[in-house]
């Protein structure tokens, strides 16, 4: 019997949560905080009180882009995965775009062009969506042609990917010089 985790499973541990993707939160004046930090803070002061803060994805990309989660994706599994998307004029029938999701479009990785990766949905937008789908299961591809709608709408977002592809030389460069 082979009890060894999927890769679905493995993907959904690696990406699924905020604690697994590593999101913090910056003040308004620059104070970093950790999750724990933040809620710690959060019930302390409660929501009046609060700092402005933003969320942000471990290299300092935003934690409520969808592009930067794919771009966090890309970075983490390299020449693994596509960057893709679409525009909702160009997926009208999908249910990201029925339910409004997102306006002017949706972004997510593709991982082995087998596995949908998409943790934005359930954490940004509190979707009670599963965050990796294995679109060789047929009860998950049925929810990607639901919820994304057919891969024939999507578009090669190349200039993410470019973008991913540069950060991580310039990271690299900087581990180096250390």
């Amino acid at each position: 019997m082979n009890t060894s985790p999927s890769l679905k499973d493995t993907l959904t541990a690696q990406f699924g949560t905020d604690e697994a993707l590593g999101v913090w939160f910056r003040t308004d004046d620059g104070e970093a905080l950790s999750l724990a930090e933040y809620d710690a803070m959060f019930a302390r002061l409660g929501d009046d009180d609060m700092p402005g803060t933003e969320s942000l994805l471990p290299d300092g990309s935003s934690a409520v882009c969808c592009t930067d989660y794919a771009a966090h994706v890309f970075k983490a599994l390299p020449g693994r995965v596509r960057i893709v998307g679409f525009a909702n004029e160009e997926n009208p029938d999908c249910q990201v775009v029925l339910d409004e999701l997102h306006p002017g479009g949706h972004d997510f990785a593709i991982v082995d062009n087998r596995y949908l990766v998409d943790p934005w949905c359930k954490l940004v937008r509190c979707c009670d969506w599963q965050p990796v789908y294995d679109r060789q299961l047929p009860e998950d591809n049925d929810l990607v042609l639901k919820r994304y709608g057919p891969d024939v709408c999507w578009t090669p977002l190349v200039a993410a990917e470019a973008r991913a592809r540069k950060q991580m030389a310039e990271s690299a460069r900087e581990t180096v010089t250390a």
